[in-house]
């Protein structure tokens, strides 16, 4: 059952665009191979005589609501197709013979429902145009009757409205009242078009921006898309998006109805399978209408299939599937609905995807959710199916923030900030009489800071010191270059007289008297290979008080080399960085400052000799002054973290070196954060309190150390005081525990690139080696797939044009009673035998000017004369390599069926060609001409183990004495009418001089007849005198 007139429908489900899907269905029925065929096939006839067994239809819900009711009435079984949507359908108890192959519109319900509390819109309108069909009240009704439904969500529908038609009015004055009450909006439409005029009118509105969302609902199918109406604006999946104008006088606005579409979504059944079967059902589905069994030559007003055609072609395989079932089980129930409808529960892979069906015999619905994309292209954002516990549920197809990219990745709101009416924006904090008398409070306060600080800075300016100090360093400062990229919240890049320096800020101003000037040259005075030069202290700072100016390290400090995790060093590296420091604090310990008081990881500052320097000594007064982060309290002792008003000391010094020399032998910073629960402020907390249990750094499992030198470490950090050993104590013990430690570093590293570039030499020439065998192996399989000369143009990647050869000899072949012999192997011993006998024939084919184009199934196609030409040459190859072809069958056993011989046969023709090479993907050599067409007649009309060749191929055999040939007569050739044609017999070579001269001075001459092919006739050897002296000379002549 299906409309015929209707316009409302024809183009959903007409019978001039659907119905050729029905013999596509049977065919496929007949050539099923599942259960008893001729049973199926029996009832597939007795429908098309129009004894009833079955009703496929009605289209439309209403049309199948009632007669559903008489089916089940006649227990006749009803397969539902086309727009029949309504849950009503799905009570089986009352629907008892109806199968259903389209979407449920509750399931559609339920998915957008599930779509809503994914993103956690709580309201939304819904708006309708039904144009004859009903589609859309059945939707509408079981959306409402989904979301009464309180178990499932508390979305709630707050506008619904049936438009009468798509008229810019009427859709104006429904979006004028939607838009007071909703900023979703669900939609489903009779059409295209009416779909198309809906977003042109928002557009016009101004309703497009990214506060609305539009969310299409619909269970055709085309998610985003539309039915195409002709082959021109058709794609493979025969769809086009549905902002296009596909009528005859397009209206020029795809461009604003797709700008509108842009903020819109579709939620439609998944109907997925290949563009490329649905192209081609959609063509067969035209076609197969004028054939059988409807032979309707006036059918066919447009050249495209119908929407639901591919429901219809299901429809009609289920059917036969669950008729094939029952028939099986009892033939006597071959009318019987309610049997049939319950065999028909089955899962088949369909022309409209996969088709699967619950407990109520309703098509299982995956329905997908689609739109643009920011490029404009149509994607799928997610899909929505039921979970194992089945509840419909949102599953995204890749990042979920995708699904957003037309709005800048942000989601719309169900409620706007300010309310619909805009009247119910939130206070602004802002306007709040606090807020205003903070802020003023604040303007005066800050007036009164700044004045006071213009005051103390003019007073202290009158300082004769502060004034000789501020002179000095201000020639200093003029020097100074800020390199910006570098600067930090502590640290400054500058340049001083053309070197980089670093600066370090200190925020605080302090007044600096005569110990403080003495106390600074003191630090300047200060040399040592492992200190960071100071160079002096500015006083002009634009954003600080002061800055200390120290020498630039070009890799830095020991910390940023950590950082750099492609850094690899060995125990004797990590050791002689370790010892560097020590030296640098043994130094610092013997001179007039006597304690660093601030060592950390960050102020081991490494040169580009890979040098440890300390860096931030000295300046008590400004340090003292400084507020250290947590972080800088790692390093820190616990007896000075108890106690702040010390600035540092010797044994807070070994501590500190100990928590270095910690990161050194793990490579990773201080207490390895990323790997402990602690936060650093928690860390510093559990140093300070101490305790039986010690929070420590982890330096267990460091097999590359001396255990010796991993305890004293632990006895540097130490919590009694006492118990630390001295700078100078642990330089003792480390020279006694460390091997070599003398050697210098750089002649270290030095042997190690050495001999990492003697290994590196190695390995690049095994590589090389490896390399170089790889490239042959796939060169010598690229020759195999195509010519050298060709397969060396496509490896430099030049172009290879098309070629015509002039005269060239192609070659065919064929397996006799192929099919016979295949029919008692298995697939397995098929392959086998097709592979021995190719490969019997590619040994002979390297003995030959030949090249092989291609093997398809047992049939062989060879070529002589190109690429590479060899003049009249290619006919006496082809001879040859067919003879041998024949002649090797002869041994040739096919292994599980040695009784069986195989024969084949070989058609020849010589003319022009043209070859060239044929795709991207799995390029190809081909030849095209009428050459190749004459060879396969050849071939085709040829006899077992006999060479059949054309009168041209004969012509040119004759340029060439010794071959045995014989005419076969005229012979009707298809396509080409009456040719002569001839068989070649063999090869009668001539005969061969073999003179040979022996120790005895006799020299012998042998003349050697060769065997003809298809003789008898044996090898004679006449020698010019006596043959019996040499007898034993024979075996070498054979």
């Amino acid at each position: 059952m299906m409309p015929k007139t209707n316009p409302d429908v024809i183009e959903e489900s007409g019978f001039d665009r659907a119905a050729g899907a029905i013999p596509m269905a049977v065919d496929l029925i007949r050539k099923d191979q599942c259960n008893d065929i001729k049973a199926t096939g029996s009832a597939v006839e007795l429908i098309t005589i129009n004894m009833v067994d079955a009703v496929i239809g009605p289209t439309c819900s209403s049309a199948a609501i009632h007669s559903g009711i008489i089916t089940a009435y006649y227990n006749i079984p009803t397969y539902l197709w086309g727009m029949v949507a309504s849950h009503q359908l799905a009570d089986i108890s009352k629907y008892t013979t109806t199968t259903r192959l389209t979407a449920d519109s509750a399931e559609l319900a339920e998915a957008f429902v599930a779509f809503m509390n994914k993103f956690g819109f709580d309201r939304f309108a819904f708006m309708y145009i039904l144009r004859g069909q009903q589609k859309c009240k059945y939707i509408g009704d079981d959306l409402k009757g989904v979301i009464e439904n309180t178990t499932l969500s508390d979305v709630s529908m707050t506008y619904s409205h049936q438009m009468e038609n798509s008229s810019a009015e009427v859709i104006s004055k429904t979006m004028e009242a939607a838009v007071k009450r909703a900023r979703i909006f669900a939609l489903c439409f009779a059409n295209d078009v009416d779909r198309r005029n809906f977003f042109l009118v928002i557009h016009d509105m101004g309703l497009h921006t990214d506060e609305y969302l539009y969310v299409m609902l619909d269970t055709r199918g085309f998610g985003f898309g539309q039915r195409a109406k002709s082959k021109e604006f058709m794609d493979a999946t025969g769809t086009v998006p549905l902002y296009i104008d596909q009528s005859e006088k397009p209206d020029g606005r795809d461009q604003d109805a797709m700008a509108a579409a842009r903020m819109a979504v579709s939620i439609d059944f998944d109907a997925t399978t290949s563009a490329g079967d649905i192209s081609d059902f959609n063509k067969k589905v035209i076609e197969r209408i004028r054939g059988w069994p409807f032979y309707c030559t006036e059918c066919n007003s447009s050249d495209v299939a119908a929407t639901y055609a591919r429901y219809l072609h299901d429809a009609m395989y289920l059917y036969a599937l669950a008729l094939n079932r029952t028939i099986t089980k009892n033939p006597l129930n071959i009318r019987n609905g309610r049997a049939i409808a319950q065999n028909s529960n089955v899962t088949f892979q369909g022309a409209s995807g996969e088709v699967i069906f619950n407990k109520e015999r309703q098509r299982e619905a995956v329905f997908v959710v689609m739109g643009l994309n920011g490029t404009n292209s149509v994607v799928k954002f997610s899909t929505l199916k039921r979970n194992q516990t089945g509840n419909m549920t949102y599953y995204p197809e890749s990042r979920e923030k995708r699904i957003w990219d037309t709005r800048a990745g942000k989601k719309p709101r169900a409620v706007p900030l300010c309310g619909f009416d805009g009247n119910s924006c939130p206070e602004d904090p802002i306007r709040s009489p606090w807020v205003i008398g903070a802020v003023a409070t604040g303007c005066v306060f800050a007036v009164i800071t700044v004045f006071t600080s213009i005051y103390i800075c003019w007073h202290k300016a009158g300082s004769e010191s502060s004034r000789s100090l501020a002179s000095s360093t201000m020639s200093v400062a003029t020097k100074l270059t800020i390199e910006t990229e570098l600067e930090s919240e502590f640290f400054t890049l500058y340049y001083l007289s053309g070197e980089p320096v670093v600066a370090s800020k200190h925020h605080i101003r302090l007044n600096l008297d005569k110990n403080d000037h003495a106390d600074m040259r003191k630090l300047r005075s200060l040399d040592h290979s492992n200190l960071n030069k100071f160079l002096g202290l500015c006083l002009d700072a634009e954003d600080c008080m002061y800055m200390s100016i120290w020498k630039y390290c070009s890799r830095r400090s020991l910390q940023d080399v950590f950082l750099r995790e492609s850094i690899t060093m060995d125990s004797f590296v990590m050791c002689s960085l370790m010892r560097d420091i020590l030296q640098g604090l043994n130094y610092i310990h013997n001179s007039f400052l006597e304690h660093h008081g601030h060592l950390t990881s960050s102020n081991c500052l490494v040169d580009d000799r890979w040098q440890v320097k300390l860096s931030d000594y000295g300046l008590e007064g400004l340090r003292k002054a400084d507020r250290l982060s947590h972080k800088k309290l790692l390093w820190r002792a616990p007896e000075l973290l108890r106690d702040e008003s010390v600035f540092g000391t010797q044994a807070g010094d070994v501590y500190s070196f100990a928590i270095i020399c910690s990161e050194i032998m793990s490579r990773k910073p201080a207490y390895n954060l990323d790997s402990r629960p602690e936060t650093e402020e928690e860390i510093v907390y559990l140093v300070k309190r101490g305790g039986n249990t010690l929070c420590r750094p982890s330096i267990s499992n460091m097999a590359e150390f001396n255990p010796a030198f991993i305890h004293l470490v632990r006895d540097c950090w130490s919590e009694r005081v006492r118990e630390r050993p001295t700078v100078d104590q642990v330089m003792k013990l480390m020279k006694s525990i460390v091997p070599n430690s003398n050697v210098n570093l750089m002649d270290h590293v030095f042997r190690m690139m050495e001999s990492y570039a003697d290994s590196l030499e190695h390995e690049v020439q095994a590589r090389v080696r490896e390399l170089e065998s790889e490239k042959k192996k796939s060169d010598l399989l690229l020759y195999r797939m195509m010519p050298k000369q060709i397969a060396e143009k496509l490896k430099m990647g030049s172009s290879v044009e098309p070629e015509t050869f002039e005269s060239v000899t192609v070659f065919f072949s064929d397996v006799v009673s192929f099919t016979t012999l295949a029919s008692r192997c298995t697939p397995l011993q098929v392959v086998d035998l097709l592979n021995r006998l190719y490969t019997n024939f590619d040994q002979i084919i390297d003995n030959h000017d030949v090249y092989k184009v291609e093997t398809i199934g047992d049939g062989y196609l060879c070529v002589s004369g190109l690429p590479h030409r060899n003049g009249d040459r290619h006919v006496i190859e082809i001879a040859d390599m067919s003879l041998e072809f024949i002649a090797s069958l002869q041994g040739f056993r096919i292994p599980h069926i040695p009784s069986e011989t195989v024969q084949i046969r070989v058609g020849m023709h010589t003319g022009s060609v043209v070859a060239g090479v044929v795709g991207l993907t799995m390029p190809r050599y081909c030849l095209f001409g009428d050459t190749v067409n004459t060879a396969s007649r050849m071939e085709s009309n040829s006899k077992p183990n006999r060479i059949h060749m054309s009168s041209e191929a004969y012509l040119a055999i004759q340029k060439f004495p010794g071959y045995t040939t014989e005419s076969r007569g005229d012979v009707i050739i298809k396509g080409k009418g009456v040719m002569e044609t001839f068989w070649l017999l063999g090869k009668e070579r001539l005969a061969s001089f073999l003179i040979l001269t022996f120790p005895d001075g006799f020299s012998r001459m042998y003349v050697l007849f060769p065997v003809c092919l298809r003789c008898e006739s044996t090898n004679y050897r006449i020698p010019f005198d006596d043959y019996d002296k040499y007898v034993y000379f024979d075996s070498f002549i054979n």
